[in-house]
């Protein structure tokens, strides 16, 4: 259970399914009504979706000002059929389910200045929407709310499933922190046409999501920002420096027992940037608001998970969605052999069934690869290399893509830092720190394995064709083009892909400008 404080507040929650006939909902009559109220401090707001670890199941969170506030949810399958009366009908008499109610306050914190502000307990709310149809379309609405929204339902695991997802890290928000965060707005615009235009399927933000440093009004400015496509499809995060880094005291090193990582210290090497990057909210805020796959919701799991190689979530985590596997890393934890994320990440790599999810992407906040004149970051770079890279290269990892560095930069098929024929190893990595956050400068003298960089606010969209191709988009956000792209190509040869032996057979660059501009010309105009 989650809530401030160990305590747990379970609330009973209704819902029903009903299906849609030629849009009008059968059966709903005799359900509970979800009218809309006049009191406002029961309307649902910042409403987000997240996976499980389940194809039939859907996350939705949402807050409420209200402290004494009833959950409800319906939601119906979107489909039309000549029994579809009948069906309804059925679906209705199943059971109801349970709604989890949590909180957070500056109480939480872990260190100054988030814990310095004075804000009430917040009121956040979670239900799983079960028994769905992987790869449906449904509608819910919450009570409350006169809002109906609309998702898909996530796919199964198989090689021939056809997804798209957006990718980028680094937004923020731009009415508290104009000068801090000039694009987020632009990101937002953009990636919710993404959604309800185009149907991408999966929204992934790899770290640094409000810069909030404990403010609950910048949190929710954020939330707002992303709702109006975080509400249609599942907002998937990572943690970030700004998310999760701290200090308490004078000690660097001194531990709090509030961290919800449950690490007995914040992670501060001494060779690296790390510092009180979340303004000692330590991650708390992140944990409570974005509940991610396989998360542990009572403290007793969650020191259980410490103490060996379990899943961390939403530090460390996983999840399919159709033919791509993912993995969320924390680079703002240890991940060197030895550590619990290393051991996690060891056991996990191994037993992927890259027959089910022949693509494999791996999300964590700071790159492994960082361009010039970033020095600091850097080094950070070739620790994360030594640590991660010969895994990476056993295990036929096809993509990563990160953040932090706050620009656009593309490697080659990389390896030890050269640039290798793609039959025999290495990985493509991608930086899409470029979401909101202001830029940051990149210099013309540059490595061999930097195929391509661009000072510009955008997001990738990325479309897995099954087991065929893997191709990323790399798109601003101030006139909609496309301006880089790679293809990732299969070699689906049995067995040995199976295994995650095989590798991509060949890759394929298209340069900035020509057809793929063409292709993504848009009337949508945006202000920064």
């Amino acid at each position: 259970m989650i809530a401030a404080g160990g305590a747990t507040r379970p609330v009973v929650l209704v819902f029903v399914i009903a299906l849609i006939s030629a849009g009008h909902v059968e059966g709903l009559n005799n359900a509970f009504s979800l009218e809309a109220s006049d009191d406002s401090l029961c309307k649902p707001r910042q409403v987000h979706l997240a996976l499980t670890s389940d194809p039939t199941e859907m996350r939705v969170m949402w807050k409420t000002l209200g402290s004494s506030c009833q959950p409800g949810l319906q939601h119906w399958r979107l489909r039309r059929s000549s029994n579809d009366v009948e069906d309804a009908q059925s679906l209705l008499s199943q059971s109801g389910g349970n709604a989890i109610s949590s909180s957070y306050s500056s109480d939480d914190m872990c260190a100054s200045p988030a814990k310095d502000f004075d804000f009430a307990p917040l009121n956040l709310h979670t239900f799983i929407m079960t028994d769905l149809e992987p790869g449906d379309w449904y509608e819910y609405r919450l009570r409350d709310s006169s809002d109906t929204l609309s998702f898909r339902a996530s796919p199964r695991p198989g090689p021939e499933s056809q997804i798209s997802f957006v990718v980028y890290g680094d937004m923020g928000e731009s009415d508290h922190a104009r000068a801090k965060a000039p694009g987020a707005r632009a990101t937002a615009v953009y990636v919710t046409r993404d959604v309800i235009d185009k149907d991408v399927d999966l929204v992934v933000h790899v770290g640094d999501l409000s810069y909030a440093n404990g403010d609950p009004e910048i949190w929710d400015t954020f939330m707002d920002y992303i709702e109006p496509y975080s509400s249609h499809a599942p907002y998937m995060i990572g943690i970030g420096n700004h998310e999760y880094d701290y200090r308490t005291g004078k000690e660097k090193h001194r531990s709090h027992s509030k961290d919800p990582s449950g690490a007995s210290s914040p992670y501060d090497p001494d060779w690296g940037n790390y510092g009180n990057d979340s303004g000692g909210e330590c991650g708390v805020a992140t944990a409570r608001r974005f509940i991610m796959p396989e998360a542990y919701l009572d403290a007793a799991q969650q020191e259980a998970a410490n103490h060996g190689s379990s899943v961390n979530s939403p530090f460390w985590y996983s999840f399919d969605y159709g033919s791509v596997h993912f993995v969320m890393l924390s680079t703002e934890h240890d991940v060197t052999p030895g550590s619990h994320q290393y051991k996690w990440l060891e056991e996990h790599l191994e037993g992927i069934n890259r027959c089910l999810t022949p693509w494999l992407v791996v999300c964590m906040h700071r790159p492994m690869y960082v361009v010039h004149p970033h020095k600091s970051n850097r080094i950070v770079a070739e620790h994360l290399r030594a640590s991660l890279e010969s895994l990476f290269n056993q295990y036929n990892v096809d993509l990563v893509v990160s953040g932090h560095v706050h620009s656009y930069a593309r490697t080659c098929n990389v390896y030890d830092e050269k640039c290798v024929d793609n039959l025999d190893k290495g990985t493509t990595h991608v930086t899409l720190g470029c979401g909101g956050h202001k830029l940051s400068d990149i210099d013309h003298d540059q490595y061999d394995w930097l195929d391509y960089s661009e000072t510009k606010f955008g997001y990738g969209r990325v479309t897995a064709d099954g087991d065929h191709s893997l191709r990323l988009e790399y798109i601003t956000t101030d006139d909609g083009d496309i301006r880089d792209t790679v293809t990732l190509h299969n070699d689906y040869d049995g067995r040995d892909y199976c295994r995650g032996h095989g590798h991509r057979n060949h890759i394929e660059i298209q340069p900035a400008g020509g057809a793929a501009n063409a292709e993504a010309a848009s009337s949508l105009t945006t202000s920064q």
